[in-house]
This record gives structure tokens, sequence and C-alpha cells, in this order.
């Protein structure tokens, strides 16, 4: 576990058509739920495996690129084990995303993560980290991802405040709009463009980023306000 730092459970209320949502560190009783929403359509987007569990990627007339992912509940088991030693490491943060029940119990409705953005080190030792997410196909078009990124992102830049952490970054292929939606809603501005660079990454993308609150002036500022030394706003 990340040295000092308590295992989150994050609560968000219900807003229109969003439902009330709980995000947590995701749990063995788990895997039923996450291997049969595998089973549906693999969201390797939000996944973001270890390096040595990288998604393979097969090759599509045209040249376009499929990433094929884990199925069954045996993948979802190790998967999820990848999920337990980023927390244990605290050089990846994931959230198992729920939505709460009238009657008091919980489906999974998607997965929040967020890791540092050169994939080293524990959050909060390096200035960027880059946040991701996917939902359940059940659960899409209720507001659930744009609300769970602001909870976790609203929450790590509290718990790393006074670390290195100054931004975040939220990446996604250019030609998907519905995640350029879920960014501008979840506060993430578009910043620029990425083109494609294989074998990398293999489509242009829009990089959004969310830099963290200003601490204020300090003590020892020399005025009220200081010298700007961080990053525009």
């Amino acid at each position: 576990m990340t040295d000092g730092l308590s295992v989150p459970e994050l609560c968000v209320p219900a807003v229109s058509r969003q439902p009330a949502l709980i995000l947590r560190p995701w749990r063995a009783a788990d895997v039923p739920a996450l291997a049969a929403e595998m089973s549906r359509g693999y969201p390797a987007g939000g996944m973001w495996s270890w390096p040595d569990e990288r998604p393979a990627r097969t090759g599509l007339p045209g040249g376009a690129q499929r990433r094929t992912g884990p199925g069954g509940e045996r993948d979802a088991a190790r998967w999820l084990a990848g999920q337990d030693r980023g927390w244990h490491d605290g050089g990846r943060l994931s959230f198992a995303v729920l939505k709460a029940g009238d009657a008091g119990g919980c489906a999974l409705a998607g997965h929040v993560a967020l890791k540092n953005r050169d994939e080293t080190g524990r959050i909060g030792e390096r200035e960027t980290a880059e946040i991701g997410c996917w939902t359940a196909v059940a659960a899409r078009g209720r507001g659930i991802a744009p609300a769970a990124v602001r909870a976790v992102t609203e929450w790590v830049f509290g718990a790393f405040a006074g670390a290195g952490l100054r931004r975040i970054m939220l990446v996604h292929d250019a030609g998907n709009p519905a995640s350029c939606r879920v960014a501008e809603k979840a506060g993430y501005p578009l910043r620029e463009l990425s083109p494609a660079n294989p074998p990398h990454w293999f489509t242009d993308g829009h990089i959004h980023i969310r830099l963290a609150p200003d601490p204020g002036p300090r003590s020892d500022d020399a005025g009220p306000r200081g010298d700007p030394t961080g990053d525009a706003q």
C-alpha cells in the first residue's frame, strides 16, 4: 500500500439521470462481474495492464489494429491482481465504479485508474499523471464516466496536495467523440492534438489536461500573489 495513504471509498450522490456511485479499489468478489463485462467487449483503453501484460494487437485490413484482451474469470482475476499490485506499489491507483441500488446492492458500472504518465514511480512523485476510464455496457449514457473521473481527480489532488503532482492528462483517440465529452464534463479541457506514432500508439489522439488547484500564496511570498511560477491556468 502507498505510504501513509488510506484505501479510499468515494461516494458520489445521484444527480438527474446519473445514479449514486461508490468508487473503491477492486476486490476478489468483483471477478465474475468483471469477466462478464470483458466478454461484452474488452475495454482496453481503461484497463492499463502492466507492460508485461499488454493486450495483444492483431492486424486488420487497411492497417487498422484490434486489441485483444483477457476473457473469463481466470484472466479477470489476473488483471485484478495487477490492480492490487498497483495500490501496493503506489504506481497505479484503480477504482471499481459501482452503481448503488435502491435495495442496498451494487452493480459494476465501470473503472477509473490513475498512473504516472511515464509509468515509473509512485503517484505524487512525478509532475504528470494520466487518468483513464471505461463504462460498463449497461451503464452507458447516464453520466457515470464523467462523475467517476471527477471524483477520482478531486480525491487524488487532495490526497497528494503538496506532493510533486501538478497535472493530470486524459488521452483518447481523436475519433472518439464520446471520450471527448467525458473529458470536458469531468473538467479536462482539450489542450493539444497528439499525432499517431506507431508502434507506441496507432491513431491520432486528443490530450486533455487538468491542473492541480492553486495552493494560494505562501507565508514567505513577497506579496499577496507572489511570483507566478506554476502552469498557466
